[in-house]
């Protein structure tokens, strides 16, 4: 064993070009590897740094009915790490000449400045470290110029109440009242760049707390963070319930619970099975993606390093079987060839990891600076030692994958086979020569063309593994060009799918300033628009308003719960009933389209309305493709049904309003207003004035959610900007920045442009690196291959084979050979773009023509020329070798 051992390492010392040929293999591959593990460990982090950034380091919240007495089991819970207090609000009441009335403060431990978000929003000063000194929104400082940082002030403190409740952060209610309790010193020490709506009468402030100043009767707000954050979800649970703390009707915790599940699933940690929702597909998505570009770059490195291993052990089959003659075992036989593997592979899987992360490096450099400005957050490259150890733990596995598949084949040859060089006798197998006269179709290309093909057919196993890296190349580099057009295609549907390309919406609590809506509404430029509010109620279903068909698929009683706002009790069902008040001209033009006379829905004694009650054909779809539009009946209700409806939507909610709606039409058709409407729900739509009536009677407290006013408007692409901008000027002298919100379709494209100029650019990037191994690999396999037949081809030529005829035998075998990735890589790519199809529910008739038909020829250009290039390159040796030496045998 200590012969055939030194042997090997002679054998990599003495044979440069098949040494250097296998570690450029592994040093490539695993550069390929280490790059796609970084890339997304580094894009998750990256994600994380940003949730913890904005909304701190928490795993769940609990709060409500939480109190001093059970802040003590959350604090001896031994899987918890931290906890984080926030404090009841207090209102601090200003000056009279400050334009808002009150500060709204609320003070925080010191574990809470450290882990949360909030630090991070103070602009200018530092967090509160002692009880007295607070923060302040940026607003309190615009609008009070007399105040300024470092002040201190004496004020009273205490609370605003409305009906006999606390509302010291609700929005503003007629005839509340402040009852006072305390003087308080407040010194400003820092400004927040947070800001309250203007439905808030006050400035958001908040303060330091000790835990030895809280009451007993304080209602805290705890965020915990775990000691292992892989067991939040088995954790909380039970504390909830310890806790005192009850599931609502749909399964839910209320008073403030939830978990940070974003920040958990950044973390690779889901919800049971049982709570999974369909918001969290797309972090398994992603998590599968990755997954699968690594498995891909794990297979193609097995046919890289295998066809340079195979070379390599193909070169030495006669010293093996002398080996073998002499007495060597198969397992030491397969251990040499084991061994020459590991010892080409260790230095470059060393390399790689640093190559590796300069391609990272390069990539994330390139993606930012297309990005530019929309990236807000700076992008910090990391380095993991951890990362890198699994990229060189799955390197180095599939090193052995590789080398194992020719140490088992020339473990299994015997000695005799071994020396006659005929690898083709392992098994043990015997075989019958039988000889067949056959007469050579000479055909097109004449004795060549036979010939071509024949040596083709006789060497298809020297290049079959390059050949399929090649094939796995271009197919990745395709699909992923596929998929960005198709991506774009669908983001391109979604945005034709809206009938207008301007959506607004303006928080408010009460009725809108109409000069506002006029002046918005009257801009030129602005070809259609309208505005309307919406807000959503409950109706109790009886069985027997399902249609037949609704009925026959199911009906409410097939409905997920888990997934969908439907509630069964006593047999009746609970669903979501949009009311939406449609501005009166608007209202109008919907009732004249539908051939109902617009008058009947005024001065009703019931309130009458325009009822849609569809359900989605395939509930669940929202990409705006063509299922996503079949929908059928779900209720059988018809124009004069009278609908009875609830406030409430949960059992929690305190109040007991209901009224009545009477059903003026029954329509299948909605209005064009954009907007989505969840499954198994039904739409109510009324004039103006007739849910200004109705809203009426709902809960002061739940104005902000019934008069937030929702706006569409239509404009032509050249003036899109222009007046999107004109829309957000004209509501900024009405409104304060963070009461509202403008969005433009053609701002959206121009930065989904970006965004996709950035994402092909990495594409491109690890492309050229997957195009690289490919090309590297069929160099090398036809190169090595072609020398291994340098005496077929000497025996040719001293036959009377000129070098005109070599060259045309070669070139019409070397295009054969190049093309056979690209025949063999289409069909793949076609089931690729199929299943692509299918997902997104994208038509061949708008595919076909946006394909990167472009960039898929010059992938197989590329392909193609690499074959092309390694058989220029060893008939250009073979050219200036002579026949003697070709036909010498330099094998000992």
């Amino acid at each position: 064993m200590k012969v055939l051992l030194q042997y090997t390492f002679r054998n990599l010392k003495n044979n440069k070009k098949t040494t250097f040929a296998s570690m450029a293999a592994v040093l490539i591959a695993s550069t390929l590897l280490f790059s796609l593990c970084s890339i997304f460990y580094n894009n998750i982090a990256w994600q994380a740094d940003i949730e913890r950034y904005e909304s701190g380091g928490w795993h769940a919240e609990v709060g409500g009915q939480l109190t001093k007495e059970k802040l003590e089991i959350i604090e001896n819970n031994l899987q918890i790490d931290k906890i984080m207090i926030k404090g009841p609000f207090m209102s601090v009441q200003l000056p009279e000449e400050s334009r808002l009335p009150y500060l709204l403060l609320r003070d925080a431990d010191e574990n809470y400045w450290s882990l949360m978000g909030e630090k991070n929003a103070i602009t200018e000063g530092r967090a509160p470290e002692r009880p007295g000194e607070v923060v302040v929104s940026k607003s309190f400082f615009d609008n009070n110029p007399g105040f300024r940082l470092g002040d201190s002030f004496t004020l009273t403190a205490g609370h605003r109440m409305a009906g006999g409740e606390l509302w010291d952060a609700g929005a503003r209610m007629e005839g509340e009242q402040f009852l006072p309790e305390e003087k308080v010193t407040l010194t400003v020490v820092g400004k927040l760049d947070m800001t309250t709506p203007t439905t808030t009468p006050g400035y958001y402030a908040m303060g330091f707390l000790e835990h030895e100043a809280l009451n007993d009767t304080d209602e805290l707000v705890v965020y915990v963070t775990m000691k292992n954050i892989r067991d939040t979800y088995k954790v909380m649970p039970p504390l909830m319930e310890q806790l005192g703390f009850e599931k609502n009707e749909y399964g839910n915790y209320e008073n403030h619970f939830r978990y940070h599940s974003r920040l958990l699933a950044l973390g690779g940690v889901f919800p049971p099975m049982e709570n999974f929702s369909p918001g969290y597909l797309s972090n398994y998505a992603n998590l599968f993606f990755y997954a699968t570009l690594v498995l891909l770059a794990a297979a193609a490195f097995v046919l890289i390093i295998h066809s340079a291993f195979a070379m390599s052990a193909r070169s030495r089959i006669r010293q093996l079987g002398m080996f073998r003659s002499v007495g060597a075992t198969p397992g030491q036989i397969r251990a040499s060839v084991l061994l020459e593997g590991i010892g080409v592979s260790l230095l470059p899987i060393a390399a790689g990891i640093g190559l590796g992360q300069l391609f990272t490096a390069l990539m994330v450099r390139i993606y930012t600076g297309i990005l530019g400005d929309l990236i807000y957050f700076p992008f910090t490259l990391r380095f993991s030692w951890g990362i890198a150890l699994t990229a060189a733990f799955v390197s180095f596995l599939t090193v052995l994958v590789s080398a194992s598949l020719p140490a088992k084949k020339m473990a299994e040859l015997s000695p005799v086979d071994a020396i006659r060089m005929q690898e083709d006798a392992a098994g043990g197998k015997k075989r019958c020569l039988k000889r067949r006269k056959s007469r050579a179709r000479l055909g097109l290309f004449g004795v060549e063309g036979v010939m071509a093909q024949a040596s083709r057919k006789a060497n298809r196993r020297s290049f079959r593994a390059g050949l399929a890296a090649l094939t796995m190349c271009f197919v990745l580099v395709s699909g992923f060009f596929c998929l960005l057009t198709l991506n774009n295609l669908v983001t391109e549907r979604n945005a034709a799918a809206r009938h207008y390309n301007i959506l607004m919406r303006w928080q408010m609590a009460s009725e809108p300033d109409p000069e506002m809506l006029q002046e918005i509404f009257s801009l030129p430029g602005l070809e259609e628009g309208t505005w309307f509010y919406r807000t959503r109620v409950s109706y109790w279903a009886e069985p027997s308003v399902e249609t037949e068909e609704f009925a026959a698929n199911g009906g409410f009683a097939d409905v997920d719960s888990d997934h969908y706002s439907v509630l069964e009790r006593d047999g009746r069902y609970r669903i979501r009933a949009d009311i939406l008040g449609l501005e009166a001209s608007f209202f109008d033009d919907y009732c004249r389209a539908l051939g109902s006379d617009p008058e009947a829905y005024n001065n009703t004694e019931v309130p009458r309305a325009i009822l849609v009650g569809n359900v989605s054909r395939y509930p669940g779809i929202a990409n705006n493709s063509e299922k996503e539009q079949e929908e059928y009946r779900m209720l059988s209700l018809e124009a004069g049904d009278v609908l009875t409806l609830e406030e409430k939507l949960r059992d929690s909610d305190e109040t007991d309003y209901s009224f009545r709606v009477e059903i003026g039409e029954r329509s299948d058709k909605r209005p064009v207003l954009d907007e989505y409407n969840s499954d198994y729900s039904i739409q109510l739509y009324v004039p103006i004035e007739t849910y200004r009536e109705i809203v009426a009677g709902f809960r002061p407290e739940t104005a902000e959610s019934y008069y937030q006013i929702c706006g569409v408007g239509l404009t032509s692409v050249e003036k899109d900007i222009a007046v999107t901008e004109k829309i957000r000027e004209i509501s900024s002298r009405y409104l304060a920045e963070e009461d509202f919100t403008i969005r433009s379709r053609e701002e959206e494209r121009q930065e989904n442009e970006v965004s996709g100029r950035a994402m092909e650019a990495v594409v491109n990037l690890t492309g050229a690196l997957l195009s690289l191994i490919g090309i590297f690999n069929a160099l090398s396999a036809a190169s090595v291959s072609l020398q291994q037949r340098r005496r077929e081809f000497a025996v040719l030529r001293s036959a009377g084979m000129d070098e005109a005829q070599l060259r045309k035998m070669l070139l019409l075998e070397g295009l054969r050979t190049a093309a056979a990735p690209v025949l063999t890589g289409l069909p793949v790519l076609l089931v690729i773009i199929i299943y692509l199809l299918g997902v997104t529910d994208l038509s061949w008739k708008s595919c076909l023509p946006v394909l990167p038909y472009g960039k898929i020829l010059l992938n197989a250009g590329l392909v193609m020329a690499s074959v092309g290039v390694a058989y220029l390159l060893a008939f250009l040796s073979m050219r200036k070798e002579t026949i003697a030496d070709a036909v010498r045998d330099e094998t000992v």
